[in-house]
């Protein structure tokens, strides 16, 4: 029996200038609308008023500027910032804060209606825009498109994420256990083979960590100079590669989580998973309990997808007496 779920993809795009303007303004767009709602909502709160609210319609009357931009994106913000409260008011998050123009990513979500979001070949068809986006395409979408989030790292780099709904058919049964507990240096540990290994993750944090010392040693030789590190080229020329291995780090831990995650589940009807605290402090090592948790995140969704199991485990002990006491409790 075939599961209908939602799975998103994303993809490096590569705008023309045109493109990269629109983007940037629909960026403002969204954000002006989101703040002006959320400014209209705490005025509401504050004179402890139930009337009609302000909406997208609304703020296009009075300002024009905002017709000219994607208007399912501005519904997309209004929506955002009822959400918002929602988890506010249901204790879930804080009270919703101002968008600023000052934040690294800048993004904004439309809708795909009546085909208005489509793939041709390795280039991509977005609302508003009359011209196709260059897109990074690694791998096919086989699901129908439902929405598109575009995002740009400090309006240089984007990237598109595309929300498709998606027949998933459940995994064949291999009548196989295995436990799984959190490791600092490679992430999971079971007592079963693991196919799947972080060696080039481990590598790369190996460089930065390099790096990142001979960037400490260079601010300090650049100080001791009384020069300003703006103006040093080689300490700026090192930040930057710095930065660069920071980046390819952070990519590695994801394909590694996602690899591991799914080998795991492709190959096992039941995972049992050692369960730790949000704000439990373990020791330093290649990955951190943030990692882990994300390593849950996606074994979870991945286990209901096809059809598997999941059970959690909380222990305190080392980590071989950990697996031990999983694998009697398989066997119990």
């Amino acid at each position: 029996m075939k599961l209908g779920v939602l799975k998103a993809y994303k993809f490096r795009i590569y705008p023309n200038g045109q493109q990269k303007q629109f983007f940037i303004e629909t960026f403002g767009c969204v954000r002006f609308t989101y703040n002006q709602l959320l400014e209209a909502k705490m005025e509401e709160l504050a004179n402890n008023e139930a009337k009609q609210g302000l909406t997208p319609a609304k703020l296009k009357k009075e300002y024009p500027f905002l017709k000219e931009t994607d208007s399912l994106a501005l519904a997309n913000a209004q929506r955002n910032l009822d959400r918002a409260f929602r988890n506010y008011f249901q204790k879930r998050a804080g009270f919703p804060k101002m968008k600023t123009k000052k934040s690294i990513w800048q993004s904004y979500t439309t809708n795909n209606q009546q085909h208005t979001i489509y793939f041709e070949e390795d280039q991509i068809k977005l609302p508003k825009l009359k011209t196709l986006v260059p897109v990074k395409k690694h791998r096919e979408i086989k699901g129908k498109i439902k929405s598109a989030t575009i995002s740009a790292k400090n309006n240089e780099e984007f990237y598109i994420s595309i929300l498709c709904l998606e027949e998933i058919t459940p995994l064949p049964k291999q009548q196989a256990s295995v436990a799984v507990v959190y490791d600092p240096q490679q992430l999971v540990k079971a007592n079963q083979p693991i196919p799947i290994t972080c060696e080039h993750a481990i590598q790369t944090k190996q460089k930065l960590t390099r790096a990142e010392r001979k960037l400490q040693v260079k601010a300090t030789a650049v100080k001791r100079k009384k020069i300003l590190l703006t103006q040093a080229r080689n300490y700026q020329k090192l930040k930057g590669k710095v930065a660069r291995l920071y980046r390819f780090h952070c990519c590695q831990k994801r394909e590694f989580i996602d690899q591991v995650s799914y080998q795991l589940v492709k190959q096992y009807d039941t995972i049992y998973l050692e369960q730790i605290a949000e704000d439990t402090v373990l020791k330093a090592g290649h990955y951190s309990i943030s990692d882990w948790h994300q390593f849950v995140r996606k074994i979870q969704y991945k286990a209901q997808w096809y059809g598997k199991e999941l059970r959690f485990v909380t222990l305190d002990t080392q980590d071989q007496q950990k697996l031990e006491r999983l694998s009697g409790e398989m066997s119990s």
